[in-house]
């Protein structure tokens, strides 16, 4: 998201944002807030907010060439059970990752020596070379392009269980429809993330 609001800010400077990073559910009344950005499976709980796609992302299993030296490259996703995998985590508690290729599905019960709630620290320790992380491609790209980190198991695709979804989205209350700086903004996130992927 950062390079995303360098790129806003010097587009827009007359804009002024008040940003409040959390990995837990925002009350838009409650904080007074304009919108909030949400990944997930999102069902509208109330009539009183706007839902908006901004973009669908993949995700990509990947580690640093530094751990594929050490501990080898995964070439299916049985194997993942041997690796150390970094996990988001969720209130769920078991980390399962799915996979699908055809008609092949497989759920892997994933193992790793840190579970965190936060993307930044997953893909800082992995850039480090200490294990795998499965990542949307947006916030990993540039790593990838930079031969920082490399995908795996690039031949199957990352299938979400019920309760997690590959889309992006904006809520925002209905009063907040009309404000130049909340479409403009929304605008240059939905613009922005389509093209990373």
């Amino acid at each position: 998201m950062a390079p995303l609001l360098s790129k806003f800010l010097a587009q827009y400077p007359q804009v002024k944002l008040d940003l409040r990073l959390s990995d837990g559910l925002a009350n838009l009344v409650e904080e007074d807030l304009d919108l909030v950005i949400r990944i997930g499976n999102l069902e509208r709980s109330s009539d009183r907010l706007i839902l908006r796609k901004l973009a669908s992302h993949t995700r990509l299993v990947c580690g640093s060439p530094a751990y594929f030296e050490r501990y080898g490259i995964p070439t299916h996703p049985d194997d993942l059970i041997h690796h150390n995998c970094l996990c988001f985590t969720y209130a769920t508690g078991d980390e399962i990752w799915r996979f699908k290729r055809y008609e092949e599905v497989c759920d892997i019960k994933v193992n790793g020596s840190l579970n965190v709630n936060n993307s930044e620290v997953l893909r800082q320790v992995c850039l480090d070379g200490v294990g795998l992380i499965l990542m949307p491609t947006w916030l990993i790209n540039e790593d990838i392009q930079a031969g920082k980190l490399q995908a795996v198991l690039t031949d199957f695709q990352f299938h979400p269980q019920a309760n997690l979804d590959t889309d992006i989205y904006a809520l925002y209350l209905p009063n907040r429809r009309y404000s130049l700086r909340v479409q403009i903004f929304i605008d240059f996130l939905t613009q922005h993330l389509s093209n990373l992927g």
